[in-house]
């Protein structure tokens, strides 16, 4: 098999790693592209391994959406679940996992679980690692709570889409990353797109939310009119159903085509997706850096 090509593709978090932070963004894209092969270049390889970190918080929210596709899965195929042993089996996943991350096994197995909190020695109080333990038993206790989920219980289980629709699609040349957490279509012939979310201050996600009506009309075929977008707050917890609607659907493009044209006007050669390390201006904003996966390697001297 030939080598991988490094081919320009849009996603949600490609775009907000590149609002963010110019550097980071080549350093995620490109500076780390083939650092899953040990025999790669040590700084290439450095940069792999940094991409992997998760902080504490990233790594809870993804426990939880794993933990509810878990969930959804054996909801769809009759078994039962009780809901304590399931919580109670998650959080004990959880320690294992920080375990190995805090022996640094993923220096060796970077797709392993890897903090940030201990590639940079956070020094963090007991209290706070049960605190995010806390919130990811809360946020899957309210999961099983939730209307939401008695509305999808009472679809057919065959109308379920768990994660296994396609979630790429072409938008004028451009490979586009979009990937609802949940699908099902209701008695009603409506398509509802779920979004489960685990924090607080989640800002405005309505562009993401526009991306899944896209998604919906580019790839699947089904008008605006007929699809339901539901923002889930699994902490508070609280459902907020969105609607579109062909204007606003146009919006979205037109903030796709924006943020496309700018990633590409940072490349050097834009048809071979090739990027240049100095064309990629680092933040001035050290908060920002401060959290920063790559730290290490930009800004050695926070």
């Amino acid at each position: 098999m030939g080598d991988l090509a490094n081919e320009f593709s849009w996603s949600r978090s490609r775009d907000g790693a590149f609002q963010e932070c110019k550097r980071r963004y080549f350093y995620h894209y490109y500076g780390a592209w083939g650092g899953w092969d040990t025999a790669a270049a040590p700084d290439v390889r450095r940069l792999y391994i940094l991409k992997q970190l998760s902080s504490r918080q990233q790594w809870a929210g993804r426990t939880v959406h794993d933990a509810i596709e878990l969930a959804l899965h054996g909801l769809r195929d009759g078994r039962s679940m009780p809901v304590e042993p399931f919580v109670a089996d998650v959080i004990e996943r959880m320690r294992g996992e920080w375990r190995s991350s805090r022996d640094g096994r993923y220096r060796d197995s970077p797709k392993t679980a890897a903090l940030f909190e201990h590639e940079y020695q956070v020094d963090l109080k007991p209290e706070a690692w049960q605190a995010l333990r806390e919130n990811v038993a809360t946020c899957l206790r309210n999961f099983f709570r939730l209307p939401l989920l008695a509305e999808i219980r009472r679809t057919s289980p065959e109308h379920w889409s768990i994660e296994h629709w396609s979630k790429v699609f072409d938008f004028e040349g451009t490979p586009v990353w979009v990937a609802p957490d949940f699908g099902f279509w209701t008695a009603e012939g409506r398509l509802g797109l779920v979004d489960w979310k685990t924090g607080g201050g989640f800002g405005d996600a309505s562009f993401q939310l526009g991306c899944y009506a896209l998604y919906a009309r580019e790839l699947l075929g089904v008008e605006p009119k007929v699809v339901d977008l539901y923002e889930v707050n699994l902490r508070e917890p609280h459902v907020t159903a969105h609607r579109w609607d062909d204007e606003r659907l146009e919006a979205v493009r037109e903030q796709l085509r924006l943020s496309i044209r700018g990633m590409k006007a940072y490349l050097a050669d834009a048809g071979a997706n090739v990027a240049v390390l100095t064309d990629f201006e680092r933040t001035e904003d050290l908060r920002i850096c401060r959290w920063c996966n790559f730290r290490a390697v930009c800004r050695p001297e926070l």
